[in-house]
């Protein structure tokens, strides 16, 4: 899927997209026409080598039956964390019908992607941990890792499950990867983090049979060994982690994907530093076979076009 001779560029896009088709962001993240044409326009416009649909962390825990804020144009978030004890969590899985809600509508974009565009296509789905986090609340699920981790244990061996449909359906629709977003799991140590995310990450991975990509935002350079260990087919890393540094400690045939700061960097930037701030990555990058040029995250909302335009020129004039 990598090809040697040429450096792969798939940045995090998606939000900043609105500007080329003049919607909201709640309107691409709820109907499926409307954001594949964003991804259509983004496509056209920059040219990437592969392309995810739009990043929304709510999709499993909505068809769950949590309650959702939901801004015009700002990232939905869960109102409530309602799972508090076993009662909380045998009442969530009663409500599970299965792939269902936003789920549907992001398995329509996926196969809108896989039929139209001749580039790499990803889907998105929320980590194990992270859904837990969803369902309990990141502080009370910190505090039970401690207290009570075979509690903590249940509701992961849940949240995998509904992961495993919502992605198997996602992989179905003829897309070539998924990306495991597990940002919650940089609150662990590196034995919590085997026990509580890598473990179930593991078994996605070998049970989904296409290449899956672990994403954990923020400073995960005590979880780097780990994560070079878990089956991934790439690490998408933050802007935090020093990816040459990560490349020495990750396995050759695990790829590096990352990791401009994309919010200091491409949100708060203009195009001539971002171009030479690119440039800097990719030499860096130089002689790591296995990197994969990116945003260290999800590019926000409210991006400057511009920005990205001189991102992709920057990669694409490197030589």
């Amino acid at each position: 899927m990598n090809n040697k001779n040429k450096r792969l560029v798939i940045p995090l896009l998606g939000a900043p997209g609105v500007k080329l088709t003049g919607t909201t962001l709640k309107e691409n993240l709820t109907d499926p026409f409307v954001q594949f044409k964003t991804l259509y326009k983004i496509v056209e416009r920059f040219n990437p080598d592969g392309i995810f649909p739009f990043m929304d962390l709510t999709v499993e825990a909505e068809a769950l039956g949590l309650k959702i804020e939901f801004p015009e144009n700002d990232n939905p978030s869960v109102r409530e964390h309602p799972v508090k004890n076993r009662d909380a969590l045998n009442e969530i899985k009663r409500k599970w019908k299965g792939v269902s809600g936003r789920m549907i509508t992001f398995i329509k974009v996926c196969e809108m992607m896989a039929k139209e565009f001749d580039i790499l296509k990803g889907g998105y789905v929320i980590g194990p941990f992270t859904l837990a986090g969803e369902l309990m609340g990141v502080n009370d699920l910190g505090i039970n890792v401690i207290e009570d981790p075979d509690f903590v244990e249940e509701v992961v061996d849940f949240t995998t499950s509904v992961i495993f449909e919502y992605a198997k359906a996602l992989l179905e629709t003829g897309i070539d990867m998924i990306a495991v977003l597990e940002p919650t799991a940089v609150i662990l140590s590196p034995q919590q983090f085997r026990e509580f995310s890598m473990k179930y990450f593991k078994h996605l991975s070998s049970e989904l049979k296409k290449p899956v990509i672990y994403h954990i935002c923020g400073n995960t350079k005590h979880l780097i060994e780990d994560m070079g260990k878990s089956g991934a087919w790439g690490l998408s890393l933050d802007s935090a982690v020093d990816l040459k540094w990560a490349s020495e400690i990750v396995p050759s045939d695990v790829r590096l994907i990352g990791n401009l700061d994309p919010v200091r960097v491409f949100l708060q930037g203009n195009p001539e530093m971002i171009y030479e701030k690119t440039k800097e990555l990719l030499e860096k990058m130089r002689d790591v076979d296995n990197f994969i040029l990116s945003s260290g995250c999800d590019i926000p909302f409210g991006t400057p076009l511009e920005n990205i335009d001189a991102f992709m020129q920057a990669a694409k004039s490197f030589k």
